[in-house]
């Protein structure tokens, strides 16, 4: 036979940190909602504009396959923009390093081969890790540092 004083113990002990959780857990949740409904509009900003053609409209070609040709001719003569353009830099920072696809992504040509070099490096290391160095990051990590170097010193010529 078991004793009703033990087990009001245990019922207790059962249900007294579920409260206490719930409480912190509910005191936590209002505080930060309390935070984030401050900087919601600057977390959700667009970050970029897409243009949707009505239905039925004739599609205009992209402004975008014109800079195309120019890059593969410029890639063919130049071993850093074969490289930029095999490895897909140009998918976010343009063609020609100038043009990028957000403004979210910097305009890279023109930089000092050492400064490219430099972030790139950083980025591939892990030591830079903002804005959209996380995309980066998974890019560069592929690319040798050699590559890299090739890269950067024909972005400074850009």
């Amino acid at each position: 036979m078991s004793d009703p004083e033990f087990e009001e113990i245990i019922v207790v002990k059962k249900f007294q940190p579920s409260v206490l959780s719930l409480l912190v857990v509910t005191a936590m949740g209002f505080a930060t909602v309390a935070v984030a409904e401050d900087d919601v509009a600057a977390r959700i900003k667009p970050v970029g504009e897409v243009k949707v053609a009505a239905p039925g409209a004739a599609a205009s070609a992209p402004a975008t396959p014109a800079a195309a040709p120019a890059a593969s001719a410029a890639a063919s003569s130049d071993p850093g923009a074969a490289l930029y353009a095999a490895k897909g830099c140009g998918a976010c920072h343009g063609a020609d390093g100038k043009t990028t696809i957000m403004d979210a992504y910097p305009k890279i040509a023109g930089q000092s081969a050492e400064y490219s070099l430099a972030q790139m490096k950083d980025i591939k290391a892990g030591t830079r890790s903002n804005g959209q160095s996380m995309v980066m990051k998974g890019i560069v990590a592929g690319v040798s540092d050699e590559d890299l170097k090739t890269i950067a010193e024909w972005l400074s010529k850009q």
